[in-house]
């Protein structure tokens, strides 16, 4: 059975073969993949389009039962079009390690998904030496540190 871990964490750091957050570290060399996909479509809420029918039905009979129940699911329908359209404009950066453990951090900045993906398949790659240390930062859309594949990698 596959554990799943959505991080919500501003900042990331590799130091040598180890890639931390908060109080959590993976070695690089434990993850087995590394992909990006688009958050999932929220489900439409059926319940507000039923709340906002008996509503409309409502209205004729009890105008202020069917006001207040158009306007719940109203409030209900805008809500979820608000929160999907957030959603298709993020994606999810997937780390599946070893164990078989699933790591997920959402990124709100697409480019930037791009450039941290690259670090991380060139860290994997490289023999990393300690001392050579990167800092994403996913708050503010930066890379910083001090390794040589961030000299390499052209952003």
């Amino acid at each position: 059975m596959k554990k799943e871990a959505t991080i919500n964490t501003p900042e990331l750091s590799i130091v040598g073969n180890a890639m931390a957050w908060k109080n959590s570290v993976i070695f690089l060399s434990n993850i087995s993949s590394i992909s990006t996909i688009p958050l999932e479509s929220i489900p439409f809420p059926m319940w507000a389009l039923a709340i906002f029918i008996i509503g409309l039905i409502c209205l004729f009979k009890f105008t202020l039962i069917g006001f207040g129940l158009l306007l719940l699911g109203g409030m209900g329908i805008a809500g979820w079009f608000f929160e999907n359209n957030e959603a298709q404009s993020q994606r999810k950066l997937i780390i599946l390690t070893n164990a078989g453990v699933t790591y997920s951090f959402i990124f709100r900045d697409l480019e930037f998904l791009d450039k941290v993906y690259a670090v991380l398949i060139s860290s994997m790659a490289e023999n990393r030496r300690a001392g050579q240390n990167i800092k994403i930062n996913i708050k503010n859309s930066q890379i910083s540190g001090n390794a040589q594949i961030l000299n390499d990698l052209v952003f």
